[in-house]
């Protein structure tokens, strides 16, 4: 009789601890809808950049900063807006020629309608004078999403690695 109880009292013991553990399975589910991946857009747009940038086309680069846009080197402001970009680029354009770019994107983080790119560039070219340079560049790139979606670069900002 005391093993039929403890048989009944074990068995209604694991029937509480399945249900509960069914419980909990059920409760635990969780329904994720995943979001869009809008980094997409952001390196698309900074291979946009990479490619005007990389041809040399001051015209092409400047075009795809914001109205406020500003490009630094070495932390100093060099130009603040598309127009005055343009103008810094052709005058730096003319006065070294970039034989080849290789881009890397380390990260992006996006808050909201900014995203941060965070990268290097390895750059060969010549200088006015005929010698040929080598630099690795780490650059920051602040970009803003519009309200139709593209990204206009806010702010560029590079640093001499080596």
């Amino acid at each position: 009789m005391f093993f039929a109880k403890t048989r009944s009292l074990c068995l209604l013991f694991m029937a509480a601890v399945l249900m509960a553990l069914t419980g909990c399975t059920r409760a635990g589910n969780v329904t994720v809808t995943p979001t869009p991946d809008r980094s997409t857009g952001v390196r698309a747009a900074m291979g946009k950049y990479n490619q005007c940038f990389s041809q040399m086309n001051a015209d092409c680069t400047a075009s795809l900063f914001a109205p406020q846009g500003q490009i630094f080197n070495t932390g100093i402001i060099r130009a603040g807006s598309p127009a005055a970009i343009r103008n810094y680029l052709n005058q730096s354009f003319e006065s070294a020629h970039i034989d080849s770019l290789i881009s890397t994107i380390d990260t992006i983080v996006l808050n909201g309608d900014v995203a941060a790119v965070l990268g290097t560039y390895d750059e060969q070219g010549t200088d006015a004078t005929g010698q040929s340079y080598e630099l690795k560049l780490q650059y920051v790139a602040e970009w803003l999403e519009s309200s139709n979606g593209q990204w206009w670069l806010n702010r560029l900002s590079t640093v001499l690695l080596r």
